[in-house]
């Protein structure tokens, strides 16, 4: 007999291998209260990460190995708080930066799912083009319409053509962030 489907996504993998290396050393139970899953998710994502020898575990606690950081680096993004606006669809937004993907952005739907997923609202993919930001799929100029959004976007970010900017909104800033993470994950189809 099996016991309980694990309840975890690639977020929380993801979060898993953040908070190490940012922590450099972590014990399970600081992992599970920092990435918000079970003692029993904590124990199947760090069993698998072993495996595949992205961690290491000692009596002190859990450290990324080599190849484990090499491959989180494949995976940084820079994120930030950002204001309500007229265009984002609740209280709290979340931005993720990630450099170099607009060609893979369709038409941001994908990206909105996977937000959707983690527990946000939604999210809102915008691309930087010709060194303005706008919607995948719409002529629709931030700095003419948006001037106070795209302005904060430039600084926090500063853009240039390729980049990818989701924005994750949602009733709290945590699920607001673990929905632009989710969304910048799933863009750039991270997986163990």
């Amino acid at each position: 007999m099996k016991g309980p489907v694990p309840r975890f996504t690639n977020l929380h993998v993801w979060k898993t291998m953040y908070n190490i290396a940012e922590n450099k050393v972590l014990s399970r139970k600081k992992l599970t209260k920092k990435v918000g899953v079970g003692e029993g998710s904590i124990r199947t994502i760090l069993t698998q990460l072993k495996k595949k020898d992205i961690i290491k575990i000692t009596r002190v606690g859990v450290s990324l190995t080599e190849k484990g950081k090499k491959f989180l680096n494949r995976f940084k993004f820079q994120t930030a708080q950002l204001p309500q606006t007229k265009l984002t669809v609740a209280k709290y937004n979340f931005g993720a930066f990630i450099r170099k993907k607009a060609h893979k952005i369709s038409s941001g739907i994908e990206q909105r799912d996977a937000a959707i997923k983690a527990g946000a609202v939604g999210a809102t993919t915008i691309i930087c083009k010709k060194k303005k930001l706008v919607f995948p799929v719409a002529n629709y100029s931030f700095e003419t319409k948006e001037p106070v959004l795209a302005e904060s976007l430039h600084s926090k970010f500063m853009p240039e053509d390729n980049d990818v900017i989701i924005i994750g909104s949602a009733n709290s800033l945590k699920m607001a962030e673990e929905g632009a993470l989710a969304a910048a994950l799933e863009l750039v189809k991270f997986k163990i």
